[in-house]
Parts: structure tokens; sequence; C-alpha cells
């Protein structure tokens, strides 16, 4: 599950670790060397099986590598609602100002004099990005609910209302789902990042270095966006367990 959110090797061993703890008879010496051999095969698979969803997380994480890295700025994209967000991971340092000698520490929120963390910008972009929709998916269901006249609360993932409007609130729901994911959400996320963060012509010195060239390979990947899969999404719309 934690796949789509950008899990790492270590925490997805980290998972199936402790559920090889949990097995009475299993020998307590082979569940290290157990869990990095699961690990391995278990990416494997989701690799082959969900190719389409594996490179579009690795798109998220190059062009946020190369963002933090090469433009030396932060992560920032807007939702389908129009809601701007920007990933504050920076490094924390100590500085001064060359000027007034005013000394600008890590735990001040304004961090105009801190380079992002590379590392931090690129891991949480992919669950960063999805939770961003989830949100935004939310919000159209609790919208379409008061128009309908229909109560809606929500505690993190989890939707209610009242018992007798579930069956309502199930069809909203998936609905929403699809209006908001039938849109061209990686297509405008490209545009977006090529708008904000690609270099022009008159940016390149053309010498053949390492910036020019790191340069040219951000301009590309942000155009190189991944063929997305054959799934209907109209098929949510009669799936019973698809939120349950």
């Amino acid at each position: 599950m934690t796949t789509v959110y950008g899990v790492t090797r270590y925490g997805a061993r980290l998972q199936i670790a402790r559920q090889l703890k949990d097995i009475d008879d299993f020998p307590k010496d082979w569940v290290w060397p157990a869990s990095t051999y699961l690990t391995t095969k278990t990416f494997e698979s989701l690799r082959e099986m969900f190719t389409s969803t594996r490179e579009i997380q690795d798109w998220f994480t190059e062009c946020a590598r190369l963002i933090s890295g090469v433009c030396s700025q932060n992560v920032e994209w807007v939702t389908p609602l129009g809601l701007p967000v920007v990933q504050p991971y920076n490094r924390q340092e100590m500085k001064h100002s060359p000027r007034s000698g005013f000394k600008v520490s890590a735990n001040m929120p304004m961090d105009l004099y801190e380079r992002p963390n590379i590392l931090k910008q690129k891991n949480a972009f992919p669950p960063n990005f999805i939770h961003s929709l989830d949100s935004s998916h939310m919000m159209l269901t609790s919208l379409h609910c008061e128009r309908q006249g229909i109560t809606f609360v929500s505690v993190h993932d989890c939707f209610w209302t009242h018992a007798n409007t579930v069956p309502e609130l199930n069809r909203m729901c998936r609905e929403q789902f699809v209006a908001l994911h039938s849109q061209p959400i990686l297509e405008q996320l490209s545009e977006f990042m090529r708008h904000t963060y690609s270099f022009k012509d008159s940016d390149f010195i053309n010498d053949g270095s390492v910036e020019d060239l790191s340069k040219r390979q951000l301009n590309r990947i942000l155009k190189q966006m991944p063929q997305k899969g054959d799934f209907d999404l109209r098929n949510v719309l009669d799936s019973v367990y698809f939120f349950s």
C-alpha cells in the first residue's frame, strides 16, 4: 500500500521484518536476511505488474531531484483545485547576513537563506503530490454532498455521513474520483514545471560543462512525461470495494 507513497527499500524491509517477527516459528536469525530477499522480490514484482505506476513515480522523483539540485529551488505545484503547494524541506544551516551580520537560524520561519534538501525533496514529492490529489477528491466530494444536502464529515482519509445517506455518499465519492482523475493531471503538472523551472536558450553557455549538461537534462526530463496505463476509470463507478 505504501509503494505509491514513495516507500524506500529500507522502509519496506522494516515492514516485512515486522511481519516475519510476528511468526512464532520463523527463525529469528533469518528475519533480516529474509526481509532483504523478500523486499527485492516485492519491488521486482511491483515494477513488473504496475509498470506505468513505477515509471510515473520514478519521473516524480527525478524531476524533484533536478529541480532542487540544478535550480536550487523547492518543488512547487498547483492542485487541480488551484491550491499552490510548496515543499518546505531545506537544509538546516546557520548563516549571517553579509550586510547586517544578522544571524539566520534553522528554527526561523523564513528559509530564504537555505538551500533545498535534495534527498527530502525527491523522496517526498510522490507521496505529497498523491496526498494533494486525495485532498482535492475529498474537497470535491464534500462540496457535492453540501449541494445535495447530505451531511459530510471526514477524519484523515475516512469519509462519514448518516446511515441513511451512505449510498449517496458512495456514489458521489466514486463520481468525483472519476471526474478528478479524468483530467490531464500529469500533462498539467509537466506544463507547470516547464514554465516554472525550465532554462531558456540564453541560459546555456554551450561549453559542455557539467552545469550546462545538467540544465539540458532538467529541460528534457520535465518534458518526458511517462505513458499512462490502460485502466478504464469508469470501472470505479461499479467497484464495490474501491472505497469501503
